[in-house]
């Protein structure tokens, strides 16, 4: 009797123990966590890759074209010259005398006159030893036309010139400057301002009779505080004025003289190189730019595979549903 009692207690204890160790943080079993296959991981890293490499080869194909428009002369929109003027010219109180910046818009009823900005960009291979005279006839080609030249710059056998021109000379220069050699590159460029000139002129209109009212209400004032309101109007539509002065000056002389880039060099001489100086925001700039290059190229890559999976992922399906009910009967 005494034997079974021990072996009872002996019982209790370790089902006591048990249960301790069941209840207790290091005897419960940690959950169990997914971890992907490795296969699976392969095959994720697999598809990105891929689509990277399609979207890779989709952007270069764009940019090949764009780039193949940009060889011939073209007429819409188009970038300017690089060596337009970037500033104003400068401004002055309108005068009826100044008939350069009388629009059309200031005369009622007068015809809208087109305005475009006319740029063109032309590289020219000549003969070995003959660039000193080359350069000598592109200036005389600029002078002939009724232009100038904005700027030069010469190294040995090669060199760049900025052609000024009438805008109505521009086709005949372009293609007196094709008689100094082999045309390497050439691109031309237009963009319509008229609107621009338009609305500029209507501004202008519209600041002048504003300060005629803001004269009339000065001659007005009675006292000391409404004289000094009106004057600080005054003086900003002042400023006004002369800023759309400005502008019309400015769009005036770029519709007036096309710009003309030309290069120069001798048969044998590689085409100057700009050489892009290293800096820290250019780095980070560059990086950026890479960064968004490469996940624009897996978005637009996987815009090509993905209806490829999706198809290949129901063909799979029915594959096997067919292959389960083969098996089952």
């Amino acid at each position: 009797m005494a034997t079974t009692i021990d072996y009872l207690n002996q019982v209790h204890g370790d089902l006591l123990d048990a249960a301790k160790r069941e209840g207790s943080p290091a005897g419960r079993r940690p959950p169990s966590r997914w971890v992907p296959s490795t296969g699976l991981v392969a095959a994720v890293v697999g598809v990105l890759l891929a689509a990277g490499l399609i979207g890779l080869i989709a952007r270069s194909g764009e940019i090949g074209s764009d780039a193949a428009g940009e060889t011939g002369s073209t007429g819409g929109t188009g970038a300017t010259g690089a060596t337009e003027e970037a500033g104003q010219a400068p401004a002055h109180e309108l005068t009826p005398a100044d008939d350069a910046l009388r629009g059309p818009a200031e005369v009622p009823g007068s015809p809208v006159l087109s305005r475009v900005i006319r740029t063109g960009e032309i590289a020219i291979v000549i003969p070995r030893d003959a660039f000193d005279e080359r350069f000598g006839q592109a200036v005389d080609v600029a002078e002939a036309q009724g232009g100038f030249i904005a700027d030069s710059r010469s190294r040995e056998r090669s060199g760049s010139l900025t052609l000024r021109v009438p805008a109505e000379n521009f086709d005949e220069t372009l293609h007196a400057l094709r008689e100094l050699g082999t045309v390497e590159v050439e691109s031309v460029h237009g963009k319509d301002v008229t609107a621009d000139y338009v609305d500029l002129h209507a501004r202008l209109r519209i600041a002048r009779a504003r300060r005629d009212v803001l004269l009339g209400l000065q001659a007005e004032a009675s006292t000391i505080e409404q004289t000094i309101r009106v004057q600080n109007v005054l003086d900003a539509t002042q400023f006004e004025i002369e800023t759309l002065q400005g502008q019309l000056r400015l769009l005036d002389d770029r519709t007036s003289l096309a710009t003309i880039s030309l290069r120069l060099r001798e048969h044998g001489v590689e085409p100057e190189t700009e050489v892009e100086k290293a800096s820290i925001p250019n780095a980070f700039e560059r990086a950026a730019a890479g960064f968004v290059g490469v996940i624009a190229a897996i978005v637009i890559g996987l815009g090509y595979l993905l209806p490829l999976i999706v198809l290949g992922l129901v063909g799979w399906f029915v594959v096997t549903r067919v292959q389960r009910r083969h098996t089952g009967s």
